[in-house]
């Protein structure tokens, strides 16, 4: 039986040699080789290393772009991108520069495909995830071509999409080539099904960069009780940042009941921490068909045993114990849980990295690090991407103009790589959200090992509801892992019973 390892995203590798390889009718694509270098990323050359993308890389990319635009004629046909009108910014707000830089990365990739192709490039909007998966299904359903490209959020419009049997398997696009850095390749390993995959994720997608869970400290409390910063910084350099490393650091902190009023952990999240020991939920079997284990695997029992002891001591823990007070965390303590960290109030935060963005307006210093490893022995630290936090590109049936959808995507997330990647992860991420340089290392260690796990797919719930077995789980690890065997029980049973009916639909399709 084959199991399935979530292979790495290697998100700050070298540049690799390109190859535009995919070969369609020839056209007269036009040679545009300037659109990047009047953009902030033109003077990378310089020793700033707030900038993502060399000159060498730009011009590398620019020439991948415009050959792949010289294999197609589609010079004066209408391109559509759909996806939410929402938080997620993967259209410009207005098609012009404006100084903000999350519009104007978007709105430079935009421009560049329409001068690049000569697309006449439409932006059109559901109201939310949920509105793009049912325009999505009613557009193929009726045989229509309106969308050559839609996104969206894997949990609201991904899921829906696939489970109505409306997506495009990707893998027999000439151009979209997972092996190039702008693709996460491993989700070849984490989201195929029976080897075809129907989800692409990248810079393509800015919240790629936003969707990953990791550990923020403060420093003002470490700074109250004496510890030292570059102890933590230090463990997870030498591979020594464990869970039980974790717990000694946050052991300086006497217990909340001292009368300290600083707690050890704000609002601890469960389920992380069980990708960050190297383990998964789904698995495959030798024909490439996810199933997930029947009953509750020791490693999942041993790391909830473990962590739910330091977890559930609200002593040590701010977390609102909802299944027992019914209260949710701002009833409880005041003030959400942003605030709350941003008080002084807490050691170690558990969110993922959209709250370092969060965080920005608030007058805090903090550090940031990996999610622990279970033990010093494990290879990698494991972040884990929570597609419910994330966006994908997909393919709907019913798209007549395959070939420009597929050479559209290819060079929208190449350029990705120059735009999206600078202002997201340099700008925003390692720039304006956090306060150190050690800090911007811990993120390219974080991006460097980033899995998703295909579990977001066929667990059930709603958009308020993770579903019932990332319930369980999280559940166990938080405050609770006494009933767990029998509750991962019943949940793997509902789930094996999604799989079999994903699968059936995709079989039909």
């Amino acid at each position: 039986m084959k199991i399935k390892i979530p292979a790495m995203i290697l998100a700050c590798l070298m540049i690799l040699p390109f190859a535009a390889s995919c070969s369609k009718n020839e056209g007269a694509g036009r040679q545009i080789g300037s659109q990047a270098a009047d953009t902030s990323t033109a003077d990378a050359e310089t020793d700033d290393d707030s900038v993502t993308a060399s000159q060498a890389e730009i011009n590398e990319i620019m020439a991948y772009v415009n050959d792949l635009a010289s294999k197609i004629s589609v010079e004066g046909v209408d391109f559509t991108w759909f996806g939410p009108n929402n938080v997620e910014v993967n259209a410009p707000e207005k098609d012009e520069e404006t100084g903000v830089i999350e519009n104007d990365a978007v709105y430079y990739r935009q421009r560049d495909i329409e001068e690049i192709y000569g697309v006449n490039w439409h932006n059109e909007w559901g109201d939310n995830g949920e509105d793009v998966a049912n325009k999505a299904e009613n557009e193929v359903m009726a045989g229509g071509d309106s969308y050559d490209l839609v996104y969206g959020s894997v949990r609201s419009a991904g899921t829906p999409m696939l489970n109505s049997g409306i997506l495009r398997a990707t893998n027999d696009l000439e151009c979209v080539d997972l092996d190039q850095r702008w693709w996460i390749a491993s989700l070849r390993d984490t989201f195929s099904i029976k080897d075809r995959l129907y989800f692409l994720i990248g810079p393509i997608v800015v919240n790629s960069y936003t969707d990953t869970n990791i550990v923020l400290f403060n420093k003002d409390v470490t700074a109250m009780f004496g510890i030292d910063d570059s102890v933590i910084y230090d463990s997870v350099k030498e591979g020594k940042w464990t869970i039980d490393r974790m717990f000694e650091v946050a052991s300086e902190i006497p217990e909340n009941a001292s009368g300290t009023g600083v707690y050890r952990y704000v609002e601890p999240v469960g389920f992380p921490f069980l990708f960050s020991s190297g383990l998964t939920i789904t698995k495959f079997d030798e024909e490439d068909t996810p199933y997930v284990e029947s009953s509750l695997p020791k490693e999942y029992s041993d790391l909830a045993d473990k962590l739910s002891a330091a977890f559930a001591d609200e002593s040590q823990s701010m977390f609102a114990n909802y299944d027992k007070e019914k209260k949710d965390f701002t009833e409880k303590y005041g003030a959400p849980s942003d605030e709350v960290f941003a008080d002084g109030r807490g050691l170690f935060y558990f969110v993922e990295a959209t709250g370092a963005l969060y965080l920005r307006k608030f007058d805090v210093s903090f550090g940031i690090v990996p999610m622990p490893k279970a033990t010093e022995s494990q290879k990698e630290y494991y972040s884990y991407a929570n597609s419910w936090a994330g966006s994908a590109v997909y393919f709907l049936k019913t798209v007549k103009n395959v070939s420009m959808s597929d050479s559209v995507a290819e060079s929208m997330a190449a350029l990705s790589q120059i735009y999206v990647k600078d202002a997201y992860y340099t700008k925003l991420l390692k720039s304006q959200a956090i306060f150190d340089l050690e800090s911007r290392d811990m993120l390219d260690i974080i991006y460097s090992t980033k899995i998703y796990d295909m579990v977001d797919l066929y667990a059930g719930g709603d958009l308020n509801n993770w579903g019932e077995i990332i319930n369980v789980i999280d559940k166990a690890i938080k405050y609770d892992s006494s009933t767990f065997a029998s509750s991962y029980r019943s949940s793997a049973r509902a789930v094996s019973y999604n799989i079999k009916a994903l699968l059936k639909t995709l079989e039909n399709g």
